[in-house]
C-alpha cells in the first residue's frame, strides 16, 4: 500500500519537475528489487539490473539467490541475437537452489531445477540458453500418466557451471552436468556430460574440440 501511495506521489511531483537520470536509475533499481523481491528471489538492492520482467517460480522450501552485478534480459526487442521469450528462472521442489553468481548475464534463458543449479561469476548465457536440472517426466509411461506432483516426480540431478563461461546461443544444459571455469559451449549445442575448465565444446552431444590456451 505504501510503494503505490509513493509511486502517485511520484508521478504528481514528476508533472511539476523532471527527474534527474540519476534518480531515475535509483527508482529503476527499487523497482526490480521490489520485484524479485515479491518473487521470493534473496538478492540486494541495486544488485540486480531487469530489462524486461523475467518469469519466477519458487515452491516454498526452495531457494533462488542472486549476486551483485547480474543482467537478466527478458525484453524480445532488446538483444539483437534474438530472443525467443521472457527468461525463466524457476526452482520446482522444496530444497531446490538456483545460485546466480556475481556479474552474471542472461538473456531469455530457461533455468529450471528440482535439485540445484549454480552459475559461476561473469558468466554469460546467449540467447535462449536452456538449463534443465529435471527431466521434467518420469521416463516409464505408466509412471508419466500418473505424474501427481509435476516435475518433482521426475528424476533429477545438480548442474554446476563454473565462472567466466559463455554458453551460446540456443545450448541446452542437462542435469548432473559440469561445466569447468572459462569453457566455451557452441551455439545449438547439446550438453549431456561433463566439460573441462578452457576447452572449448561444441555438437549433439557436446564434445571438447579444443583447449583454450
Amino acid at each position: 500500500m505504501f510503494r503505490r501511495v509513493e509511486r502517485v506521489l511520484i508521478r504528481i511531483k514528476d508533472f511539476f519537475h523532471k527527474p534527474s537520470a540519476a534518480e531515475l536509475k535509483r527508482r529503476k533499481a527499487v523497482e526490480d528489487y521490489d520485484y524479485l523481491r515479491r518473487h521470493g528471489v534473496e538478492t540486494e538492492l541495486g544488485y540486480v539490473s531487469l530489462i524486461g520482467k523475467p518469469h519466477i517460480g519458487r515452491i516454498n522450501g526452495a531457494r533462488i539467490i542472486i549476486g551483485k552485478g547480474v543482467v537478466i534480459v527478458s525484453d524480445t526487442q532488446t538483444n539483437s541475437a534474438g530472443i525467443n521469450h521472457p527468461t525463466f528462472i524457476s526452482a520446482e521442489a522444496p530444497g531446490a537452489v538456483i545460485k546466480i553468481e556475481d556479474g552474471v548475464g542472461i538473456s531469455g534463458a530457461s533455468i529450471v531445477t528440482c535439485s540445484s543449479i549454480t552459475i559461476g561469476e561473469q558468466t554469460m548465457l546467449g540467447a535462449n540458453v536452456n538449463i534443465y536440472g529435471t527431466d521434467f517426466h518420469c521416463l516409464k509411461a505408466e509412471d508419466r500418466l500418473h505424474q501427481t506432483n509435476g516435475t518433482a516426480s521426475a528424476p533429477t540431478a545438480p548442474i554446476t557451471i563454473g565462472k567466466r563461461c559463455w554458453l551460446a546461443s540456443n545450448v541446452t544444459v542437462l542435469k548432473g552436468v559440469t561445466i569447468g571455469d572459462e569453457a566455451v559451449v557452441g551455439a545449438m549445442s547439446l550438453v549431456n556430460k561433463n566439460i573441462p575448465d578452457k576447452t572449448v565444446a561444441a555438437g549433439v552431444p557436446a564434445k571438447v574440440i579444443r583447449e583454450i590456451g
